[in-house]
């Protein structure tokens, strides 16, 4: 909609400047008198509203409100304000616009430049999304650190617990907090414009959310991590199917901080895969966050530290890996991103089919 006070000539040809080629004209007196006719015209057509009144404009923006649309306002003059207000985002003139107009808005153009609604509105898409990928990451984070209590309850203590409080601590302050803090910097996608709008209630714990950290990223990374049992004691202690699973402090501690290193490690990947929820990896550049890539360096720096620095280990009940250790703890975080390129390969194509689908 273009909504003025001036001539319908002047209007007609902001209109067309700005694309709306197919926009009829319409000048305010011509406008329905009641409430549902007016709502039912606006949604019609694109329209040019000229020689439009304060109380006009009020009108327009109450009915397209009672449409359900979210509506967003311009004006600059002092018989803007009410629109202004009853608007659900008013946006005022900075240099031209009066006081009144700037303090009736939510949102004030201070170079008077239309283009700058268009980035906010992105900026704006980039932060909902980043609070959606911090929450992805820790959730994730969240149910692999509860699986190993849960496998030892529901055991009934025959499974040992492989990891402690401390070590859940550690997880969560020690070294995931700086990429979660990192994934909130993340720019907006390249698609993010095209996105159709979302509903102004729409949760920020969505089904798509929920369903990735806990229906496929922490399961599985749940799975991966306790598989460290098996194999670690395969591997160091020559366990084997049938036998009775390990039980000396020093053979737990050892599996445990297997479990904790392919956790660590997991979330590592788990950075890189939450900075888009469609993108392969390969086409999400490094170097549009920065910030992931310094806070998933010093995450493995705290890794190494917690489990080779004398004190740290022995704090959180964990023990030196050697390097036969290592090889299964470093096949998880491989395991894990090659199951989320699958993952958003499905989605890519899942997207596309509905796009090209008739109708």
């Amino acid at each position: 909609l273009v909504l003025t006070g001036d001539h319908p000539g002047t209007a007609g040809a902001v209109a067309r400047r700005v694309g709306l080629d197919d926009a009829r004209a319409l000048v305010g007196t011509d406008l329905p008198a009641d409430e549902a006719g007016l709502g039912a015209l606006l949604g019609a057509h694109e329209w040019v509203i000229a020689r439009l009144a304060p109380e006009q404009k009020l009108r327009i923006a109450a009915a397209l409100q009672a449409r359900g649309d979210v509506v967003a306002m311009t004006g600059d003059g002092v018989n803007d304000a009410p629109a202004l207000r009853r608007a659900d985002i008013g946006v005022a003139m900075g240099a031209t616009g009066t006081d009144v107009a700037r303090e009736a808005s939510d949102l004030v153009l201070l170079d008077d430049s239309f283009a700058h609604i268009v980035e906010a509105v992105e900026e704006g898409r980039a932060a909902f999304a980043n609070v959606r990928r911090f929450l992805t990451y820790h959730l994730t984070d969240n149910v692999a650190e509860l699986a190993p209590f849960a496998l030892w309850a529901l055991s009934g203590g025959t499974v040992p617990l492989l990891l402690s409080v401390l070590q859940v601590l550690a997880l969560d302050i020690g070294t995931d907090l700086l990429p979660a803090l990192a994934l909130g910097a993340e720019p907006a996608e390249p698609d993010a414009m095209a996105e159709r709008p979302r509903r102004s209630d729409a949760p920020i714990l969505d089904r798509g959310v929920l369903a990735r950290a806990f229906a496929f990223l922490g399961p599985l990374e749940a799975a991966l991590s306790l598989a460290m049992l098996p194999a670690g004691a395969a591997l160091l202690l020559g366990w084997g199917p049938g036998d009775p699973l390990p039980d000396a402090d020093g053979d737990v501690a050892m599996l445990s901080t297997m479990v904790f290193a392919a956790i660590v490690l997991m979330q590592m990947a788990n950075a890189f895969a939450c900075r888009s929820t469609r993108r392969s990896l390969l086409a999400t550049p490094l170097a549009g966050n920065p910030l992931v890539l310094l806070a998933v360096g010093v995450e493995l720096a705290l890794l190494l530290a917690f489990v080779y620095v004398p004190g740290l280990d022995d704090v959180l009940g964990q023990r030196p890996l050697g390097a036969v250790a290592w090889l299964p703890v470093l096949v998880t975080p491989v395991v894990l991103t090659l199951a989320e390129e699958v993952r958003k390969a499905v989605v890519r194509r899942r997207a596309a089919r509905r796009r090209e689908a008739p109708g």
